[in-house]
């Protein structure tokens, strides 16, 4: 499945960030490449160091990633924490003490090209999040931060 389409109305799909302290504050940052730090208040926008701001491209890998099911994204949290077995519909692995990860839902818009799992997109931007391993401060702050419900687990 490999459509595109410029949208401006968002779709929703399904993501995992770290939870990261930079600097002063705590920040979302890509799950699968470490450093890439997620801006707060403002759209975060894809690059690719072959098609700069044209990301995403067809047939390149390029793009902001979204599932389309929290299911998947759940998987991909099994994967990470090497924890195979099927955890039920709400419980998840356990997580290293210290490392707190958000799940949640993210707004793709722009040019979006759908995926078999998901999508990849021109501009994301977290709409709700779900944090694993964080306490209830944390979870005030990265609302506070990023203007989005966050709910403690």
């Amino acid at each position: 499945m490999s459509s595109s389409r410029g949208l401006i109305e968002p779709i929703v799909g399904w993501r995992l960030w770290h939870v990261r302290r930079h600097d002063d504050a705590y920040r979302l940052e890509s799950f699968t490449w470490h450093h890439v730090s997620w801006p707060a208040r403002t759209r975060f926008e894809a690059e690719c160091s072959t098609h700069g701001q044209a990301a995403p491209v067809q047939n390149h890998e390029c793009g902001i990633y979204a599932f389309r099911t929290r299911e998947l994204a759940e998987d991909l949290l099994r994967r990470y924490t090497g924890v195979r077995q099927h955890y039920g519909h709400q419980a998840l692995p356990p997580l290293r003490q210290g490392c707190p990860i958000a799940i949640g839902q993210v707004s793709l818009w722009g040019r979006v090209l759908a995926r078999e799992n998901g999508f990849r997109a021109q501009y994301a931007y977290p709409y709700e999040l779900f944090l694993i391993g964080g306490q209830d401060e944390l979870a005030r702050e990265l609302r506070r931060i990023y203007a989005v419900d966050v709910w403690p687990s």
